[in-house]
């Protein structure tokens, strides 16, 4: 596993765990760039740190 695929990893599950936050506490929603109210931007941002992980996980990129 390159370093590439380690920081995309970690990016998913930064965005994954400030979707969570955002979710349990929804000033933090503020943080998030996209429409809507702070839940639907919390499950927003939940989804597409799964999607950054499993592109972590699942890709190869070729240079």
């Amino acid at each position: 596993m390159s370093i590439t695929y380690t920081i995309l990893i970690i990016a998913g599950v930064f965005v994954t765990l400030i979707g969570l936050a955002a979710f349990l506490n929804p000033n933090i929603a503020r943080w998030i760039n996209a429409p809507g109210g702070p839940r639907l931007k919390a499950i927003i941002a939940m989804i597409i740190g799964i999607i950054i992980i499993i592109a972590g996980l699942v890709l190869q990129l070729q240079a």
